[in-house]
């Protein structure tokens, strides 16, 4: 069993664009209405792989009905946590290779139902191999929640987190199972720049020296790396033509430790697969599996090598 938590779902409208005007009028080739979030991202992964899950998802009853019937649509298992904040509304614009996102606020919680919460994922956790927590948090919730949310659970199971920011700063010091930031994410945890991929293999060991017992490092087009305090193994990408980048890195997460029993070869193998299916696909809701996993892509690297410094990026 995985559980998912999403703190701040959404309800995510996609348009595919064959050009974005500017101060103009668009006019949409396609339009697809979707159950949001990252935890729920990942869930909607997990099902597709027919993997057992559950995605916690706070959410009040204003505007719930949209959010519900588009995961129902998709067989997505939902515990409903109740909170009086309504849903936000999220659009991307999948446009020529590009997606342009506009994402809404988060709803809030009050520390009443900021403490149910907690208390709902610790009950899950116990009956999860993984606790996976996804996503920003709502507006004025302190960091330091998800950092004892991390803290209260990691001997109840794996617990993984996919967050940002201050946030995840927060989170690493907690020591979570797995993180899984992006180069972005990783350039803003360690302060400076992933200029080439001996760059990036230096961040993963300076993440897990700040409390992360593993990093999965999503490095978008140069593939992705990951890293366990002992072990160093790296993905090359499929080299495919990039339709929407929306979800890939929750679907490289959801495929990593959806197939993480098998091994770190076979994980980041299915794991990249689920990845380049979700970037084939238009807006947030992927419904297609990948046709096939190649353990061809993945490469250990001797970690020794790397830190002297040598450029992994051209290899």
């Amino acid at each position: 069993m995985i559980t998912t938590l999403t703190p701040s779902p959404s309800i995510d409208f996609d348009y595919g664009l064959s050009t974005l005007k500017l101060g103009g009028v668009n006019r949409a080739l396609s339009f697809g209405l979707h159950a949001g979030g990252k935890g729920v991202n990942v869930s909607r992964v997990l099902t597709l792989m027919k993997v057992n899950n559950i995605a916690l998802v706070p959410m009040a009853k204003v505007n719930g009905d949209f959010f519900l019937n588009a995961a129902e649509s998709e067989n997505l298992r939902l515990e409903i946590l109740p909170i009086g904040s309504p849903l936000r509304f999220n659009v991307s614009l999948v446009h020529e290779g590009l997606t342009t996102k506009v994402n809404a606020e988060s709803s809030s919680w009050t520390s009443t139902e900021a403490k149910r919460i907690a208390g709902r994922f610790k009950l899950r956790a116990r009956r999860s191999e993984f606790g996976v927590i996804g996503g920003s948090l709502p507006a004025g919730l302190d960091p330091a929640w998800l950092a004892k949310l991390v803290s209260d659970n990691v001997n109840r199971t794996k617990v993984v987190v996919d967050c940002s920011g201050d946030v995840l700063r927060a989170a690493v010091a907690a020591k979570p199972f797995l993180i899984k930031p992006n180069q972005e994410e990783a350039e803003n945890l360690i302060g400076s720049a992933i200029s080439t991929m001996a760059d990036a293999v230096s961040a993963c060991f300076e993440m897990v020296g700040m409390g992360a017992q593993n990093v999965l490092l999503s490095l978008g087009e140069k593939g992705s790396l990951f890293w366990n305090g002992e072990d160093l193994f790296r993905a090359n990408a499929e080299k495919i033509n990039a339709t929407n980048t929306v979800g890939a890195g929750d679907a490289l997460l959801a495929g990593f430790i959806g197939s993480f029993k098998s091994g770190p070869v076979k994980a980041l193998a299915t794991g990249v697969a689920w990845s380049a299916a979700a970037i084939k696909s238009r807006g947030t809701g992927i419904t297609t599996a990948p046709n096939e996993i190649s353990l061809q892509l993945i490469s250990q690297i001797n970690p020794k090598e790397a830190s002297l410094g040598q450029d992994l990026l051209h290899s």
